[in-house]
């Protein structure tokens, strides 16, 4: 057996460890059966599929022949950490402006800098996407679904 490509391997790896923790946190809740579901039903199911899903991810990065040629080393640049350190802190400003600025100007601002860990988005392009996307999240979720988070700066 061969690692044909560490990332798949790594990234089936954290979907597995995701879908379990989200498993068991979710039995908690009960599950029922399909025809009488409880609140824990439909997380178990999604887990579940999430588990299988990074199974398969990890499983299509090895090569059980032992022919295919390795592939390229992982590489860990000054550009990949700066990538990592922008997605992340995209997560973590989307949580602190929610509650302060709306569900609008969360989702442009962080769309913005987030577009800046691409090396294919021109400004234009990430303040087009993040206008796009905004309007988007703000019709699905606080229209739509009727989601009980403030979509403009002031309320709404």
């Amino acid at each position: 057996m061969v690692v044909k490509d560490i990332r798949d391997l790594l990234g089936g790896g954290v979907l597995i460890a995701i879908g379990v923790m989200a498993g068991l946190a979710a039995k908690s809740y009960g599950i029922g059966s399909p025809t009488a579901a409880e609140p824990g039903f439909f997380p178990v199911i999604l887990s579940s599929l999430l588990t299988l899903i990074g199974l398969g991810v990890s499983v299509s990065g090895l090569d059980f022949s032992g022919k295919a040629p390795k592939g390229e080393p992982l590489r860990f640049d000054a550009w990949h950490l700066w990538c990592l350190v922008v997605i992340a802190g995209g997560f973590a400003l989307f949580g602190l402006l929610l509650p302060l600025v709306g569900l609008f100007v969360s989702c442009a601002v962080t769309i913005t800098l987030v577009g800046f860990g691409s090396r294919l988005l021109s400004l234009q392009g990430a303040l087009a996407t993040a206008f796009i996307l905004s309007i988007t999240a703000v019709v699905l979720f606080r229209y739509l679904l009727d989601l009980q988070v403030p979509a403009w700066p002031w309320g709404g």
